[in-house]
Parts: C-alpha cells; structure tokens; sequence
C-alpha cells in the first residue's frame, strides 16, 4: 500500500430542479461538513419542534386541570351562596316574626298598663245596688252637726264636697277603684271612716256608721266589700280627694258621665 496516498474527498449534489417546461437543472454542492451541519440543525429543529409540542400539550393539559377546578369551585361557592341566601331568608323572616310578637307585646303590656291606672281612678259606683242621692253639695257645718259631731274641715266654719247616699238595709258600699286602705277611723260626722289609697294622687273617702269589713294595708278592688247597710236609714258619705284637695265626687261618677 502506498502511505502517501490521500482519502477521497466526498461532496454531495443537490439537483434543483424546476417543473417549468424549460426548465432546467441547478445543482447544489455540498461539502460533507456542511451536510453534516444541516442535519444537525435539522435535528435540532425537530427535537426543538417536539419539545416545544410536548411543553404546549402539557400546558393545556395544567390549563385544562385548573379550569376544570375553577368550574368546581364556581359550583361550590354557587351552592354556599344559594344556601346562605336561603339561611339569611329565614333569619329574616324570624326577625319581622319577633319585631311583631315585641311589638304586640308592647301593646299589650301599654294597654294592660292603661287599664290598670283606669282602674285606679275612683270612677265607679260605690255601692253594690240601687241608692239614692240625699245630698250633693258641700257639707256645711250645721249639716255636720245635724250627723252628731263636726269633722276637722268643718271645726273652723268650712265646707267639703261630699255626696250623701241611702240605700236599703243589706247593701254593700264597695271600693270604687283599685288601692290600698290607708286608714280605718272614727268619724266625728258618720261614726267610721275608711280610706282608700289609689296611689295616683286619689283617695276615696267611705263615712258610715257600720263596722267596717276591710283593715289598714288591704288591697282592694273595685267592686271590694268596705261596709254593709245596717239599717233603713242609715246615711252613707262619700267623698274624693286629689293630690290631698277634696273635689266634687259626681264629676268622678261614670254613672253621672
């Protein structure tokens, strides 16, 4: 063999070749290192091309994952949402239903507060049956003295209002409103006095001279037993007092208007 003899170069051809009908051909010479290079880069392209496939995929794959947890999470919230609308429905609903009932009750307990300082204004009748009206006026002094004594008002000439009732043997003189006896006395002009409390500023004054049926401290109501008439003519004095001043007991009478 022959040492000096040199390797044959190879070179590649590309024919380029035109498809008009006049066309020719035009080659394209290529050295081994250059066809080297292009498949590398033709390599490099391709894989470049397949990672940049399998990157795309898996990204919309994760994308594809995140919408699907984002529509779970919009359903959930959807449903939580539904279910607090429904939940503060109710507790409204509760509270219109409380408002009322504490507004019902606040009528009530007005009304059952107006009725009971109604009740202790001494309007009614104070004697459980028919009566008759012997007098009206003020009391005078002579007119005390005609009853066998003088009371505290009429000692210095004075005169009181004062209304006078008869009534048959039997009949009960009864508290004409709600209170306390104050008092259970000797009367100089009638024999017995009871005196009731309205603690709103009344007090209903009851003279005779029967035993009376009530004691200092009890708590009456109207229509409540004070006396019982003992005899056909027996007198019964009825009086009221407002913040400590007499007036006149027929404007207090509901049966007088």
């Amino acid at each position: 063999m022959e040492a000096g003899k040199h390797k044959k170069k190879i070179n590649y051809t590309i024919m380029i070749i035109s498809d008009s009908p006049d066309g020719g051909m035009s080659p394209i010479y290529l050295r081994p290192q250059m066809v080297a290079s292009l498949v590398a880069l033709i390599l490099v392209i391709a894989v470049a091309a397949v990672g940049a496939a399998a990157y795309f995929g898996f990204t919309m794959q994760q994308a594809g994952g995140k919408d699907t947890q984002q529509q779970e999470q919009i359903v959930q919230l959807t449903e939580e949402n539904r279910k607090l609308t429904e939940e503060n429905s109710e507790l409204s609903d509760k509270v219109s239903i409380l408002s009322d009932k504490v507004a019902q009750n606040e009528e009530t307990k007005e009304a059952q507060e107006k009725e009971e300082e109604e009740q202790k204004i001494p309007s009614g009748f104070p004697l459980a049956g028919p009566a008759v009206i012997l007098e009206s006026s003020e009391m005078s002094e002579s007119a005390a003295a005609e009853d066998g004594g003088e009371g505290e008002a009429m000692q210095a000439g004075q005169t009181e209002p004062i209304v006078v009732f008869s009534a048959s043997v039997g009949t009960k003189v009864t508290a004409a409103a709600r209170g306390v006896i104050a008092a259970v006395e000797e009367d100089p002009a009638f024999g017995r006095r009871v005196v009731i409390d309205h603690e709103n500023g009344y007090q209903s004054i009851y003279r005779i001279a029967a035993e009376p049926l009530v004691r200092e401290g009890d708590e009456v109501n109207p229509g409540t037993a004070l006396y019982e008439m003992q005899s056909p003519d027996e007198r019964f004095g009825y009086q009221i007092t407002q913040e400590g001043t007499l007036v006149d007991p027929l404007d207090l009478l509901e049966v007088y208007g």
